[in-house]
């Protein structure tokens, strides 16, 4: 009888728990504001296609010896490869630590998604996509456990796919015959739309899309569609999938795009570019899509990538279609980021692309109010933006 009376004084507090733990990412105040990024002019004087051209960065509005805070915090951090600044359309910082170089490829890690992302928006701007709200099956029908799974689901990472980031689990994926159904067979925590969970296994549904729907190869997708346009060197991947241990993937190649056994580009990771590159495509989304006179992908793909599609991520960011978005130094970002701190970061209302790359064949996470802090260091060089 005691117990019963102490469940039922004790009910009421857990209601009341349960209903402010529901309603909390509600009252998570929007990192954009309702009027969206304060967007540059697109106006620009020259396009980087051929290369960027270099400027003082007083010339720029950029302190100088708060960006020499940045630097040494870049060259007192051990993983640090790179950092690039890149502010109204101008290269005024460039800087290689460690055996880093200008003309160094390496594993983007998980920037790859923002790429991948990318091409879906192409797919999507060619009119072979209606909607992201329309269901997986509709595009792979050959993949019938995508049940009620939508193209919006995959994108925003909430299709409830029971999913481990790293150890055993992971690593088996990666050596599985097909990673869209080796995937699939994991099962589901919670109902689609209902749940963010980071998932490699949601981003490889993206190029696999490219792959199944359209017939199209993502690699060659890309090289035609984004990387000659913007002037980048890409070699696309030919090597068949022969991997005996998840070494071999950490191999550096350069200037290609890994592919899945199936022939497919890893949606998840596996891009390798230099950092040049890197803050070409951080450019093109700052430009809202456009390059030079054309419009690699439309205005509206860019917009809804980088809306706040879900909320309240790791105590900081919001997410949108592959893309993480954040406050920086009190200014709205977004941010394409990846497996030991790279990170090409977009702050539209300075008209900013920071780049950085870290040691990424074998990467340690970043950990905040360390010396190894990939946010902290862009939190620094936005700070030295007047």
């Amino acid at each position: 009888m005691k117990k019963k009376k102490y469940f039922l004084l004790i009910l009421p507090i857990l209601f009341i728990l349960l209903l402010s733990t529901q309603c909390s990412k509600e009252d998570v105040p929007p990192i954009v504001p309702t009027t969206g990024y304060n967007w540059p002019d697109q106006d620009r004087t020259y396009w980087p296609t051929d290369g960027w051209m270099t400027a003082p960065m007083e010339d720029h509005r950029i302190d100088p010896v708060k960006m020499n805070k940045a630097n040494e915090f870049a060259k007192n951090d051990r993983f640090s490869r790179a950092l690039l600044v890149v502010k109204d359309g101008y290269l005024v910082f460039e800087n290689y630590y460690h055996g880093g170089a200008a003309e160094k490829s390496s594993n983007l890690w998980s920037v790859t998604k923002s790429v991948s992302s990318a091409l879906v928006g192409i797919v999507k701007d060619d009119r072979e996509i209606s909607s992201t709200n329309q269901f997986m099956t509709d595009f792979m029908p050959q993949y019938p456990d995508f049940n009620n799974i939508t193209l919006h689901h995959a994108l925003t990472q909430t299709t409830g796919l029971d999913w481990d980031e790293q150890g055993p689990p992971w690593v088996e994926w990666i050596f599985s015959d097909d990673w869209v159904q080796h995937a699939l067979d994991r099962g589901f925590d919670v109902p689609p739309g209902k749940r963010w969970k980071y998932s490699s296994g949601n981003s490889h549904f993206l190029t696999s899309l490219v792959h199944y729907h359209t017939g199209a190869v993502p690699g060659t997708l890309a090289k035609e569609r984004l990387f000659e346009p913007m002037g980048i060197e890409f070699n696309e991947y030919t090597e068949p999938f022969d991997y005996f241990d998840w070494n071999q993937f950490r191999e550096p190649l350069h200037q290609t795009w890994r592919r899945d056994p199936k022939g497919v580009e890893c949606a998840g990771f596996g891009l390798y570019l230099t950092a040049r590159d890197m803050a070409k495509f951080g450019y093109l989304y700052l430009n809202r899509g456009r390059w030079d006179n054309e419009q690699l992908i439309s205005e509206n793909w860019v917009l809804d990538s980088t809306k706040e599609h879900e909320t309240d991520i790791y105590g900081r960011y919001s997410y949108g279609y592959q893309w993480y978005i954040t406050l920086v130094d009190g200014h709205p970002a977004f941010l394409a980021s990846g497996w030991g701190g790279q990170i090409i970061g977009v702050v539209p209302s300075l008209d900013l692309v920071v780049v950085l790359k870290y040691e990424a064949v074998y990467p340690q996470h970043p950990v905040p109010g360390t010396s190894h802090d990939d946010m902290g260091l862009f939190d620094l060089v936005v700070q030295a933006v007047n």
